[in-house]
């Protein structure tokens, strides 16, 4: 599997290695029909390397597997926790080391947890708007084929998703940002 051997070759060089993750399922739009299996997983490693996996119907092979219980590869992504659930409960895979960009952005940038979504971050951050048409984000994603349409969805959600991380991990914690008193001096406010 390709995505093993890049993995590998970065985690030689800096220990910890970092994806954007997410996952995809068909909705359900009915009272007491459960939403479907996940059925699309995304793994971005950096601007080169998204890959989208059509689980649906192949499940998760070993190799794969093995990345997600891997807590050397931080996946990170909004609401990542709710996904490593749903895996779990649909596929018995434990996912280990993940890492909430909502969480991260509040610890750097401050603000309400619900303020922070793929779409909010994206353009606080880099100044770009993240489309998310409802038509591709509802859609059916246990389809045998997925489109080109679902595809770039998905792969944009993932490389969102590492782009965001790198960028909040660059950042200082609100509470180790200076801040000016009322005298107009610069003092430290981080807790001692």
């Amino acid at each position: 599997m390709e995505v093993l051997k890049i993995l590998e070759s970065k985690k030689s060089e800096v220990g910890q290695v970092a994806v954007g993750f997410d996952i995809e399922w068909r909705a359900s739009f009915r009272r007491g029909i459960p939403p479907g299996k996940a059925a699309v997983m995304q793994i971005c490693l950096d601007t080169s390397h998204c890959h989208v996996m059509h689980i649906f119907h192949s499940g998760i092979p070993t190799s794969l597997r093995l990345l997600l219980e891997n807590s050397m590869l931080l996946k990170v992504g909004v609401g990542i926790g709710n996904d490593a659930v749903k895996l779990f409960k649909d596929y018995n895979v434990s996912v280990k080391a993940v890492e909430d960009l909502c969480y991260l952005a509040k610890q750097k940038l401050g603000g309400d947890l619900q303020k922070w979504s793929l779409g909010s971050l994206t353009e606080n951050l880099i100044s770009k708007q993240l489309l998310k048409p409802k038509k591709i984000q509802l859609g059916n994603w246990e389809t045998n084929v997925l489109s080109e349409d679902q595809l770039q969805y998905a792969a944009t959600d993932a490389f969102a998703s590492w782009s965001l991380y790198e960028v909040l991990r660059s950042l200082p914690d609100m509470e180790k940002v200076t801040a000016g008193n009322e005298s107009g001096e610069v003092k430290d406010v981080s807790p001692q």
